[in-house]
């Protein structure tokens, strides 16, 4: 039973672990993305109960914000792509994470949305 234990353990160590460790490395970057973007989008939208600088159009700096967490997502997706690419894996599968990724971006600005202004 040690053996197999042993086995395990330096499987885990050497295919399973690193793989999770970029997986949760890429999705925290996404979500903190994703986070940024639908705080510009907030703030762009809506008048702020808070105002930081009034001179300052809330349009503008929420367009502002909404670029930096978009480019923030180009980053992070490029990053992503390149590490697929070393991996010379087939076409079709680095497309399917490309799409994956993109729907599950989208969809996170909207649900973070929906929760922060009901609508």
């Amino acid at each position: 039973m040690a053996q197999v234990r042993a086995k395990w353990l330096a499987f885990y160590s050497k295919q399973v672990e690193p793989v999770s460790r970029e997986i949760f490395s890429h999705v925290e970057k996404m979500i903190i993305g994703t986070l940024i973007v639908s705080a510009g989008a907030h703030v762009s939208s809506s008048e702020p109960a808070i105002v930081l600088f009034g001179y300052l159009r809330h349009g503008l700096i929420g367009r502002g914000v909404m670029l930096f967490g978009v480019i923030l997502l180009l980053l992070n997706f490029l990053d992503g792509l390149y590490k697929l690419a070393r991996l010379n894996w087939h076409i079709a599968y680095q497309i399917l994470m490309t799409v994956l990724y993109i729907a599950l971006s989208v969809r996170l600005i909207q649900l973070i949305l929906a929760f922060r202004g009901g609508e």
